[in-house]
This record gives structure tokens, sequence and C-alpha cells, in this order.
């Protein structure tokens, strides 16, 4: 068997481990662009070479699948119709993702464990983080001022486990925070009376006028 086409079938072997597609190409003799023309992989002689395949996404008619697949709309480029028109309609995976998916979150935080709603972003500035609903913290702002309810951004994590979502996916607890759009540190959880105590022991250190 040929060099070439020996090293051929061990790629194809080690493909069909991995889960992954590959096909025979050819490049053209007299083709200075470098294009390349794909025949069925069982056709392949000693004259290919073998290359992936971007697939294509099952769910629209616009990107790759591992663009969908990993949120990339934002990197990729926009193709075009076979008329040489711009392709000028949103994505829908793209659009799909603008929407935040609902989750339920099971956090210990201080020592306390309760389950809390969630969202999780697959578009924008969150994407990939797990933003807690309802104000269930509190934060102390770095100016000062009062403490009040705060919400906690968590970012995904294998190692720290006091987090777990319904999906199964486990988040580091994020102690950074703000209060009325000012920095804050997120102490503990919300309750009046905590924050009624922390309000008073404020008035008790400010220096009294006579």
């Amino acid at each position: 068997m040929p060099k070439n086409q020996s090293t051929a079938s061990k790629r194809a072997r080690l493909a069909a481990r991995e889960g992954a597609k590959f096909t025979a190409a050819r490049r053209e003799p007299d083709d200075a662009a470098r294009t390349y023309s794909y025949i069925p992989t069982g056709e392949a002689g000693d004259d290919h070479v073998w290359a992936r395949l971007s697939e294509d996404c099952r769910d629209c008619p616009c990107h790759a699948a591992r663009v969908c697949a990993d949120g990339l709309w934002h990197l990729a480029s926009r193709p075009g119709y076979t008329d040489g028109a711009a392709y000028a309609d949103p994505c829908p995976c793209e659009e799909a993702a603008k929407i935040p998916e609902p989750r339920r979150l099971t956090i210990t935080f201080k020592g306390i464990t309760r389950t809390l709603d969630a969202t999780y972003h697959r578009h924008g500035m969150l994407r990939g983080y797990l933003r807690v609903l309802g104000y269930p913290f509190a934060a102390e702002p770095e100016d000062g001022t009062a403490a009040n309810r705060c919400g906690m951004v968590l970012t995904r994590s294998k190692v720290m486990r006091t987090a777990r979502d319904d999906h199964g996916d486990t988040w580091l607890a994020n102690l950074r925070g703000s209060v009325g759009g000012r920095p804050a540190v997120i102490t503990g959880w919300w309750s009046p009376g905590a924050a009624d105590a922390s309000a008073g022991a404020r008035s008790s250190e400010a220096p009294r006028n006579r």
C-alpha cells in the first residue's frame, strides 16, 4: 500500500474513533487558487489529502454548526445568496439566544442553602453567565452607604460545587455586586432585620451634633 494511502487510512480510523467527519479532497493541478474537489471517502486515491469540513447548522441557513453551538455570531461573517446578494435576514439561532433561558439554582452561601430562580445567558454581555433573579442577597456599597438588596452573577466552574442548577451545571459564587449602580460587596442573604441592624450600627458610629 502506498505511504500516502496508508496515512490516509490511519487518519480515517482516528476520525472514526473520535466521531469526527472527514472527507477526501484533491487539489486541482492547474488551479493556482488552491481549491479542492471532494469525493466520497471510499474512493480516495494516493493523490488525495484528508480535510475536516465545517458542517452547516441544522437550525439556520446562515451559519456553521460550531458558530451557533458556541455563540460566535459576532465573529462569523455574513453569508450571501447564490446570486451574490447579501444575506440580510436575522439568524434564527441568534434571535432565540437573545432570550435568557430560565433555570433553577441551588446554592449554599454563608452556610445557608436555598433554591433560586435564575437565567442563563447565551448572548450579549452576560453570555455564558448565570444571573440570579429577585435580589436575594445583601450587599454593602464600597462608598459606605447603607446596605441593600443585591443580585448575583455566577461564572461556570467545574471545581466549586456549592452552586448547581437544574441542568447539572456547577457555578462559582461571585462576591462582587452592585447596589443602585454602585459597586458593592455581597455579605450574605437579605433580610429586613439584618438591614435594620446594619443601619442602626452605622447611625451609632456617626458623630453627634451638640
